[in-house]
């Protein structure tokens, strides 16, 4: 809204002065709860209280409006009524304030009265120049600036882990939660309704933040899934972003719509554009807190072969269940290493992974498997689990895990129960070793932490050039739309995708009887013979094609019969028919792109035909897509075996269904008037990948 783009945020998190607008001496306020948590936690610059009554706030003078302050205030946080605000923000601009936080709710949230409220506001602070965090926002902590300009009702510890939520709730919950489990943040942030700043800058602003390691998020709604992508993802490449995207089911949408002010797009277009950018997609705020754990202590995985060192067979055998069920492997521990633990762990032991180190296991046999397991080339992270037994030494066992970080390795521990291991998890999580109270938590966290390294070390094939015929795609376009129809004939359809690379069934379009033999011969027994009658949404439910067209005879004998069923039915131009060759051999392939409006073009790949709606087995895409990500996309989907010999089947012309991947991608970015593509099927072979059938619609 306001002067976005390359605008440092530094006066919402290391201001050298601030004025709290709406600071009262009443306990029961939050003007009071918000000026006090800034004297009461550190706050070392200038601090000013305003309220229209004047007065004083623990002796110290409350200003009865900012322009009584004759000093520069970089900083206001507004307390008032929402009535009071927009003159507040008034006086802040004729002050010379350029950053405002705006804690008071009754905007966008409540309606469409609060929503015209909001606008206005908009408008007084662009008048300015006055960047605004919130309105109906918890406020800003930052523990380097010792700043609480915020009414939680505590303070973090100091840590490289910074959070922004557009859920005051959230945060308060997430700071109680936090302050448990000894867990620290450097900026903590409430952005509130998104008036003005929203996630997209605040990813920017930590992505290049020195005192950021680990980015944890809730978000409701994305204001701009475009930006937030190619923001996310350059963050995710310096640093792990965590993120809770509520709003996943209708119901939930529509109370995201109710609370925000905002609309929450398909859960389906945000996960695949989380999960291409890079993200961690918690589904919980108890994976959250999980993975927040795993990624703030942990060094980086170098694979995907974890060890597990348990006391006790069932807790081993369900680790080593949740492991087979994820995309991590238990770890073949060599040679050497067998012969260690079998020369100093008891005979009943188990020495394979996982490790079986038995119940009467004192602390000392945990390092001994420990260590081995970690010196070990063929192990990439371990876990160890404890169950308390008679002879169990909790905290000792715990100190030991402690000194496994000096190999460099991720080290997930997981000690099974309540009051009795309570010392273990105390000095574990104080000690920095990511402590989950049940095994397959522990999995989760470790499967995340791979697959962000993983994504990491990618080298990503997005940006690649790709020439194709643009101006006969515009050609064909620029004639649809003078036209005025909103799909796309079948035969400009067929036109635009020749255009772009992708290669279309032998066909003619529009022949009436005089010349259906001719070119029927032309196109190639067998045919398929479809009506060229144009509205129609569903060709085959009118009686409108025939398939397996051998020969003059039964050309003839369905054109008569298409005709007279698409005349019967009311449709125009019911005698002119579009000829295809019948591509009998190779497999059906679903292609498609549909324009989603916050992220822009999704491509979907999957089996076709029939299979589509039955199997539903698709992959996905945003954006353009590489030759590299498009054979990703084929071996995604859970019936691509299909594609590589199954059973003494011919294997695939996979290079030319990725080909035709990249084509629609490009085709779908470059040219925005187009709002969705079909090709159903796509018939692929060993030698060859032909759309058969094509549908193109584009916005008015």
């Amino acid at each position: 809204m306001i002067c976005k783009g390359g605008y440092i945020l530094r006066n919402f998190f290391a201001p050298k002065s601030i004025a709290v607008i709406g600071a009262s001496h009443n306990k029961k306020k939050l003007g009071f709860l918000v000026y006090e948590n800034l004297k009461k936690y550190g706050y070392k610059g200038d601090l000013y209280g305003v309220n229209i009554k004047g007065g004083s706030i623990n002796g110290a003078r409350l200003y009865k409006n900012i322009s009584e302050i004759n000093r520069p205030v970089d900083l206001a946080v507004i307390v008032v009524p929402a009535e009071a605000v927009l003159s507040v923000i008034d006086d802040c601009g004729r002050k010379g304030i350029s950053s405002a936080i705006i804690i008071s709710a009754g905007f966008s949230e409540i309606g469409a009265r609060g929503k015209a409220l909001e606008k206005r506001l908009g408008n007084i602070a662009e008048k300015y120049g006055i960047r605004i965090l919130g309105p109906n926002c918890l406020g800003i902590i930052d523990t380097w600036a010792k700043m609480n300009a915020s009414f939680a009702e505590s303070m973090p510890d100091r840590m490289k882990i910074s959070l922004f939520s557009q859920s005051g709730a959230i945060c308060s919950a997430i700071l109680d939660w936090a302050n448990a489990r000894e867990i620290g943040f450097s900026r903590f942030i409430s952005l509130g309704n998104k008036a003005d700043i929203d996630e997209n800058e605040i990813l920017e602003y930590l992505a290049l933040d020195d005192k950021t390691n680990v980015v944890l998020a809730y978000l409701e709604s994305i204001n701009d899934g475009q930006k937030f992508m190619e923001r996310a993802r350059a963050l995710s490449l310096k640093k792990p972003f965590i993120a809770v995207k509520s709003g996943v089911t209708k119901e939930g949408a529509k109370t995201v719509s109710s609370h925000t002010g905002n609309i929450a797009g398909s859960d389906l277009v945000a996960d695949v554009a989380l999960r291409q950018s890079g993200v961690i997609r918690a589904r919980s705020l108890e994976d959250l807190f999980d993975l927040a754990r795993i990624f703030a202590f942990s060094p980086e995985i170098k694979g995907r072969k974890i060890a597990v060192i348990t006391n006790a067979g069932g807790p081993g055998v369900m680790l080593a269940d949740a492991i087979s069920k994820s995309n991590l492997t238990l770890a073949k521990l060599s040679e050497k290493t067998h012969n260690v633990l079998m020369e100093h762990l008891p005979a009943e032991a188990n020495i394979h992974n996982p490790i079986d180190v038995l119940g009467d296991a004192l602390a000392d046999r945990y390092k001994l498997a420990l260590e081995e397991a970690l010196k070990d080339e063929n192990v990439d992270g371990a876990i160890a689990i404890l169950t308390p037994q008679v002879m169990t030494e909790i905290e000792k066992t715990a100190k030991a895990i402690i000194q496994m970080k000096k190999f460099g390795k991720p080290i997930a521990a997981c000690f099974l129960g309540g009051e009795m291991i309570e010392p273990g998890r105390i000095l574990l999580e104080e000690r920095k070793i990511p402590f989950f109270e049940f095994p397959e938590r522990a999995v989760m966290a470790l499967e995340a932490l791979s697959g962000y390294w993983a994504f990491r070390r990618k080298n990503k094939d997005i940006g690649e050039n790709f020439e194709y015929h643009k101006l006969t795609v515009k050609e064909h376009l620029q004639s649809a739309i003078t036209g005025g129809k909103k799909k796309i004939t079948e035969e400009k359809a067929f036109g635009i995708l020749k255009a772009c690379g992708i290669e279309t069934v032998n066909c003619e379009h529009g022949v009436g009887f005089s010349k259906l033999a001719r070119r029927a011969k032309g196109v190639g027994y067998p045919v398929v013979l479809k009506t060229a009658a144009e509205g129609i949404l569903h060709k085959t439910e009118v009686g409108g094609v025939v398939t397996g067209i051998r020969n003059e005879g039964e050309l003839q004998k369905a054109y008569f019969s298409i005709r007279d069923k698409v005349r019967k039915a009311g449709y125009e131009n019911f005698d002119k028919m579009d000829i295809y060759r019948m591509e009998e051999d190779g497999l059906e392939i679903f292609l498609g792109a549909k324009r989603d409006p916050n992220f822009g073009p999704m491509i979907v790949f999957g089996m076709g035909g029939v299979m589509v709606e039955t199997l539903k087995d698709f992959s996905y895409r945003i954006g353009i897509v590489g030759a590299k990500e498009a054979r990703e996309m084929i071996d995604e989907i859970k019936s691509a075996k299909l594609f590589h010999g199954f059973r003494g089947m011919p294997e695939v012309n996979i290079a030319k269904m990725a080909k035709s991947i990249v084509a629609l991608s490009h085709l779908m970015h470059d040219f925005p008037e187009i709002k969705e593509i079909d090709i159903n099927p796509l018939k692929v072979t060993d030698k060859k990948c032909v759309a058969v059938d094509g549908k193109i619609i584009w916005t008015f």
